[in-house]
């Protein structure tokens, strides 16, 4: 079985460093491509790129993108549209590419910290387990992807009762 373990990445907010499980990967679009972290968000429905990432990164005009309607989360909620990108991250021989849609907000300044990798799909083509304190400092992790060999098709599961 492919296990492709990653160690969590210090991030800064403002004066302090947090350790965030996040995936070094290249995201591909059009004829424009560049490197970047992605955070490992179990409890983001969807993902997202951040506005300066599509626009700088991916050269999206996201004026000419179309509202799908709005998302929201800790940040507040904001307008955003959908495009969809390639995605490309893997370890030594396991390299693996997939498409993925990514939400951008279509408002200013109400971008997440960091660019989120979502459960839809990617949680479905990938088991993904995190995992803490195996060291003696319990601020480390790391988080372990494990390829699915039979995708799981989102449509196939029945949604659970609402809850709230």
């Amino acid at each position: 079985m492919v296990a492709l373990s990653y160690s969590f990445v210090r991030y800064r907010i403002n004066d302090e460093v947090v350790l965030r499980p996040c995936l070094k990967c290249t995201l591909l679009h059009g004829s424009r491509s560049f490197d970047t972290y992605l955070l490992v968000d179990s409890g983001a429905d969807c993902s997202m790129l951040r506005r300066e990432e599509a626009i700088d990164g991916l050269g999206i005009d996201v004026t000419k993108l179309r509202s799908i309607g709005q998302t929201g989360g800790i940040g507040g909620s904001t307008k955003v549209a959908i495009v969809e990108v390639d995605l490309r991250f893997g370890q030594r021989q396991h390299m693996f590419e997939m498409k993925i849609p990514m939400q951008v907000s279509l408002e200013e300044g109400k971008d997440p910290s960091l660019s989120l990798l979502g459960r839809n799909p990617f949680f479905y083509r990938f088991r993904v387990d995190f995992r803490m304190g195996y060291t003696d400092d319990p601020t480390l992790g790391k988080f372990i992807l494990y390829p699915e060999d039979n995708p799981r098709n989102a449509a196939k599961f029945k949604k659970p009762p609402a809850y709230g």
